[in-house]
């Protein structure tokens, strides 16, 4: 596809919609159920419908497993798709949806800094300036006062998020070289999706997400898949965003999805999870330096 900068953009803002969505209904589900649960039924639910639309966009035909896109896509399943995403909802489960959310969408610093080492993206100021106001409000929300017996400290409390930051600022760099390398949207999507479920059903039991028969409430597993949906749009709109524009562009726009989980759970998940004004002043400023970083 030719380079296409609004409509980049455009497929990102879906992406950061839908992502804003998903914690949202899997902090619902997860009053009457588990982490484990989440995990794999949005998993195997967003694997399911991606594999369908790549069927139907005639590009599942095209897998070529020794292909140098396949190994890319693989990649950021791994990374970004599986170990990002355990990581994300482990957090979503100690620090609940919208702080997870706000810190784990500080990853474009990371991609950032690998655009700029390995792709030749300059440091501009624009950059420079975003850098800070990302990194003051995650100090905005590492800092607010943690009550209750028995809690971690601090750096414990959003290791999670954290490392889900690492992983997800890594992971748009094998997206767009997998793009790059094959301009086939659809079957990366399903690519990264379906190596990242085979992950989780192996390595994820380190991290405690083991597959196990258990009775699921109703409400948890329509939850658990209507955020798979969200989880198979979400994906395959950034690959689509990623054929038409740079991946220092789009990637921080997708990163929206704080202010969009923010509005909405106040709405949705009240008597769950209490959202203050300074998670939202954070998350404003986290998103503030997102979109200085996209000027740059």
């Amino acid at each position: 596809m030719p380079i296409n900068l609004q409509m980049g953009v455009f497929y990102a803002l879906l992406a950061g919609i839908l992502w804003g969505i998903g914690p949202l209904l899997l902090k619902k589900g997860m009053t009457l159920s588990n982490v484990s649960a989440a995990t794999l039924i949005e998993q195997c639910v967003s694997v399911l419908v991606l594999g369908i639309l790549a069927g139907l966009r005639g590009e599942l035909v095209q897998l070529d497993f020794a292909s140098k896109a396949f190994r890319f896509f693989a990649l950021a399943g791994i990374i970004g798709a599986s170990f990002g995403k355990i990581f994300y909802y482990k957090g979503i489960d100690t620090v609940g949806a919208s702080k997870a959310t706000s810190v784990k969408n500080s990853s474009p610093l990371l991609t950032t800094i690998l655009a700029v080492v390995f792709l030749g993206e300059d440091l501009t100021l624009p950059i420079a300036l975003g850098v800070v106001l990302i990194v003051f409000g995650i100090g905005v929300l590492t800092r607010m006062e943690i009550k209750g017996e028995g809690r971690p400290n601090r750096l414990i409390y959003f290791f999670y998020p954290l490392l889900a930051a690492i992983c997800f600022g890594i992971n748009p760099v094998f997206k767009k070289m997998g793009i790059n390398a094959a301009n086939l949207p659809t079957l990366g999507s399903f690519t990264s999706q379906a190596t990242a479920l085979a992950v989780m059903l192996t390595a994820g039991r380190l991290l405690k997400i083991k597959p196990k028969w258990e009775p699921i409430p109703m409400k948890s597993l329509v939850l658990f898949s209507v955020s798979g949906i969200t989880e198979a749009l979400g994906s395959l709109f950034t690959f689509y965003a990623l054929s038409y524009a740079p991946a220092v562009l789009v990637s921080p726009v997708w990163r929206i999805s704080p202010l969009v989980t923010f509005v909405l759970a106040r709405f949705m998940l009240k008597g769950v999870e209490v959202v203050t004004l300074t998670d939202g002043m954070a998350a404003s400023l986290i998103v503030g330096g997102i979109f200085v970083l996209s000027l740059g």
